[in-house]
């Protein structure tokens, strides 16, 4: 499971919450080579949109839960969905080419784009889907300091 604590910088609509949270992987491999990875000139701060089932307002320091199965199910979604209908699209294109009497090249193309079109449009339909969206969603499971003072935008420190 995927743990965060944050601060809630904005409610959306009663049910959900704008949340700012630490990237725990920032800086987690800062000046462990010569080379360092860099992430200390990024911001580590990520907003995220939240389900808000406990009511959180703005200034509440919060614990946000994803779930792993969540997380892989929305993954899957993301970026298996698109690329197995483009798959699919493509030996459909290979097939139906001898029926329009065009090469298996030119048929396997048309049905990859094709499939690709229809994999983008299926998730961007699944991410638009308020039943789907609100299962993999992240969810707020406890307000940890009710009202805090929000704190001030800076720029990310280097591991410190």
């Amino acid at each position: 499971m995927a743990d965060h604590i944050g601060f809630v910088i904005k409610n959306d609509s009663g049910k959900y919450a704008q949340v700012i949270t630490n990237r725990k992987s920032a800086c987690g491999g800062c000046q462990s080579s010569p080379h360092s990875c860099g992430s200390c000139l990024t911001n580590s701060k990520m907003e995220s949109r939240v389900a808000n089932p406990l009511g959180a307002e703005p200034g509440d320091l919060v614990e946000v839960r994803l779930s792993s199965g969540n997380l892989f199910a929305g993954a899957a979604i993301l970026y298996l969905l698109p690329i197995l209908v483009l798959m699919l699209g493509a030996f459909l294109g290979t097939w139906a080419s001898t029926l329009f009497g065009v090469t298996e090249i030119s048929g396997s193309i048309g049905g990859a784009v094709t499939g690709l079109v229809i994999g983008y449009t299926a998730v961007i339909g699944f991410d638009r889907s308020q039943r789907i969206r609100r299962r993999i969603m992240p969810t707020i499971t406890a307000i940890l300091t009710p009202k805090v003072d929000l704190p001030k935008t800076e720029k990310a420190s280097c591991c410190g």
